[in-house]
C-alpha cells in the first residue's frame, strides 16, 4: 500500500466550471463575432487562449484593463456594461452536484480551486448558491496561479490547513488532475456525478 493511502481523507477539493456549474464558451465568443462582425476564430483566440486572456485569470490585469483591451484588440463597439454581459451569459447550474455538495459537508469541510477570472467569479457568486457550501474558495485571479501549476494546489492546501495527502480534488481536466497528483493529492476525474460518487466511494468518502 502506498504511503498516500495510509492517510484518511480529511477535506475535498473541487472545481467549478463543467463540474458544479456548467459553462459554454463558444456562446460568449459567437455573440462577440455577431454582434461586431469579428471572426469567431480571431474572438476565441483573444478571449480563451491569449497571454492577455491568462493574465487575466491570474489576476494580472483588472476586468476594466481587460474590457479597454479586447476593445482595442478585436474593435469591439460595446459598452463596458454589454462587455459583461456577453462575458458572463454563459453559465447553467449542473444538476444535481449542489446536493451532492450537501450531502459531503456534513463529513468533511469542502474547498473550490478554480481557473477563472473576476467578472465570471463575481457573477457567479450572485447569480448561484452553490458557492455557498465551501469553506474557502481559491479562484485563480485571487491566487496568483492557474491550474495546473503545482504552486495554486500547494497555496490551497496551505491556506486550508491540509497535508496533500489528507486532501482529493475533483476536475474535468485531465492535465488539472495531473497537476494536483503533482501536488501530492488525491484525485477523481469528473465525468458525472454518478461515476463521480462511485469513485469517491473507492476512497472511502463518507456521506454518499
Amino acid at each position: 500500500m502506498k504511503s498516500t493511502e495510509k492517510l484518511a481523507i480529511k477535506a475535498i477539493f473541487f472545481d467549478l466550471g463543467n463540474v458544479l456549474v456548467n459553462y459554454d464558451a463558444q456562446k460568449a465568443a459567437k455573440k462577440f463575432s455577431k454582434c461586431c462582425k469579428v471572426p469567431l476564430l480571431k474572438v476565441w483566440f483573444h478571449f480563451f487562449t491569449s497571454s492577455v486572456e491568462k493574465a487575466y485569470t491570474k489576476g494580472k490585469i483588472s476586468s476594466y484593463d481587460f474590457f479597454k483591451h479586447s476593445k482595442r484588440a478585436l474593435k469591439l463597439p460595446v459598452t463596458y456594461k454589454n462587455f459583461q454581459k456577453f462575458w458572463n451569459d454563459i453559465f447553467w447550474i449542473n444538476p444535481g452536484m449542489e446536493e451532492l455538495l450537501i450531502a459531503l459537508k456534513r463529513h468533511y469541510p469542502l474547498y473550490l480551486i478554480s481557473n477563472t477570472n473576476e467578472l465570471h467569479f463575481n457573477h457567479i457568486k450572485k447569480h448561484y448558491k452553490i458557492l455557498r457550501h465551501f469553506k474557502k474558495l481559491f479562484p485563480s485571479h485571487e491566487m496568483g496561479y492557474r491550474k495546473p501549476e503545482v504552486e495554486i494546489y500547494k497555496a490551497a492546501l496551505k491556506r486550508a490547513g491540509f497535508k496533500p495527502q489528507e486532501a482529493i480534488f475533483i476536475d474535468d481536466v485531465k492535465d488539472f488532475i495531473r497537476g494536483a497528483e503533482r501536488a501530492g493529492m488525491r484525485v477523481v476525474r469528473f465525468r458525472h456525478k454518478q461515476q463521480l460518487i462511485r469513485d469517491l466511494k473507492k476512497h472511502s468518502i463518507k456521506g454518499l
